[in-house]
């Protein structure tokens, strides 16, 4: 099961030995939402949906279908036989006022139906009114050791200027945030290695015609 904010605020102070006196709610929080951030820049949530085509339009709107749409990674014509005929269509994609707009190439028609697949923000239950995990749970430890990086570096930052921090606790805090900060990374990195963007198969109808090698 996924872990709300609680719980992975519970489990970065305990995996730093504190009961919140050291590393408050507050802190962790900013902590998993910095950790979640960075996480959404290499693994976000994969999201699709069907548009109807417009006659001879060209440019749609995905966000008027999903308001919490990102970047689109691929849109294409619907086709029969359980999706087997899907095709995918060129396009272009822009962000305009918050807004995330595609153009085709080609226009299509009415009868036409667009399945445009596209990335959202993965969310975690209680932080920023968000009311559900979507960060599968496989990837829960990797909040946690992100969480704790970042509530580290938080901590630090806060006691630069203070005249009872010794040198040796400067030390312990940059060596506790390395190790923290590279097994988040690894975790990141392998979630996105291992994650496979959904795309269309290329229409080959036009690989082998009759022009495949005019004017050699």
């Amino acid at each position: 099961m996924s872990d709300n904010l609680t719980t992975l605020i519970s489990k970065v102070q305990a995996i730093l030995g504190d009961d919140g006196t050291i590393f408050t709610a507050t802190t962790c929080t900013a902590a998993i939402r910095q950790a979640l951030s960075e996480w959404n820049m290499r693994v976000p949530t994969f999201a699709a949906v069907t548009i109807t085509g417009v006659d001879d339009q060209y440019e749609y709107e995905l966000t008027d279908e999903d308001a919490d749409a990102l970047d689109i990674t691929d849109v294409l014509r619907q086709g029969d036989n359980n999706n087997e005929l899907d095709v995918s269509l060129t396009f272009d994609d822009y962000v305009e006022d918050e807004r995330v707009f595609f153009r085709l190439r080609r226009p299509v028609t009415s009868s036409d139906t667009l399945i445009v697949r596209y990335t959202i923000e993965q969310t975690i239950d209680g932080l920023d009114s968000a009311v559900e995990s979507t960060l599968p749970a496989r990837h829960n430890q990797a909040m946690i050791d992100g969480g704790a990086y970042f509530a580290i570096y938080v901590r630090a930052i806060s006691r630069v200027e203070s005249i009872n921090l010794s040198q040796d606790q400067s030390d312990n805090y940059r060596e506790l945030a390395g190790y923290f900060g590279s097994a988040f990374a690894l975790r990141m990195a392998q979630a996105a290695k291992t994650r496979k963007a959904p795309v269309g198969e290329p229409d080959m109808r036009a690989w082998d015609d009759q022009y495949h090698n005019w004017g050699q």
